[in-house]
């Protein structure tokens, strides 16, 4: 496997983190990773490897404002920013391997700028995976508590709110345990800018469920805390593609990839690319 780590400019000039993994021959497929809210691209290292053996190029990128890549931390006006950023980097890979079919998987808050993405119409993707995705607005915010968000998200955007449990990611302590530890990982409050901006995000997808037409993995575990895999359902229900697959984990939490049982939500990963490569 050869790996590389480098840096690309963001339209706006910051510096992004990218990594790249690479089977010794022509790869099947390559899957480009977006990771989620407040973690990084390193923390896909098992994942990449899984593809990688398995004969797919993998690369992903740090977000703006997280891990390796420079920006105010966790901040964003709006997921425009990622989205122009997650369209750079598309092109970006694009143009080093024009002939090689594109998957997108996109986990938590990156499976949400993936269906931004897929909504903006000119993708040009093989097709995506969604890990956990946020898709839908938590039950308990009520349009009242949408509105206060939102407002902060004006007059207060860094004003910083609840953070992440981390025992709600997996039921994997080490897992959490090294999430706990890691420098990169940010273990702050969501600044209300940010958490304005997803919100704006997940009522777009809401509205437009159906545009999304192409081939589609949804992975989620039924005791997710942080998603609630109703937007999965909800997305496999209404979206127009003809090829779509749910897949919902009983009993797993937010990264059914870091799971005790990940190894079968890797097979069911690989034996869905393996699928669709196989179509042509």
């Amino acid at each position: 496997m050869k790996t590389s780590e480098e840096t690309f400019e963001a339209t706006d000039g910051l510096q992004l983190l990218e990594r790249s993994w690479q089977p010794a021959g022509a790869p099947r497929a390559a899957v480009l990773i977006v990771h989620g809210y407040a973690e990084h691209s390193g923390r896909y290292v098992h994942v990449a490897k899984h593809l990688v053996a398995n004969g797919y190029a993998v690369h992903a990128f740090d977000l703006r404002g997280h891990g390796g890549s420079q920006g105010k931390r966790v901040y964003v006006r709006s997921l425009d920013e990622h989205l122009a950023d997650l369209d750079a980097f598309v092109a970006r890979v694009r143009e080093r391997t024009p002939d090689v079919a594109l998957f997108l998987l996109g986990h938590s808050m990156g499976g949400t700028i993936v269906a931004l993405f897929l909504l903006s119409g000119t993708h040009n993707v093989r097709g995506a995976v969604l890990s956990g995705a946020g898709l839908m607005l938590p039950g308990g915010l009520s349009r009242i508590g949408q509105a206060v968000v939102s407002l902060l998200g004006r007059i207060v955007p860094k004003l910083a709110g609840r953070k992440l449990a981390a025992d709600a990611i997996c039921r994997d302590e080490a897992v959490v345990a090294e999430y706990e530890n890691d420098p990169l990982v940010y273990r702050g409050g969501m600044p209300a800018g940010t958490a304005a901006s997803l919100i704006r995000a997940i009522r777009a997808i809401e509205a437009r469920r159906e545009e999304i037409v192409c081939p589609l993995l949804l992975l989620h575990g039924t005791e997710d805390s942080v998603t609630d895999p109703e937007g999965s359902k909800l997305l496999y229900e209404h979206s127009r593609s003809p090829d779509k697959t749910l897949k919902l984990y009983e009993g797993f939490y937010h990264e059914v990839l870091n799971e005790p049982e990940k190894a079968q939500v890797l097979a069911d990963l690989t034996g869905w690319l393996d699928k669709q490569t196989a179509q042509g």
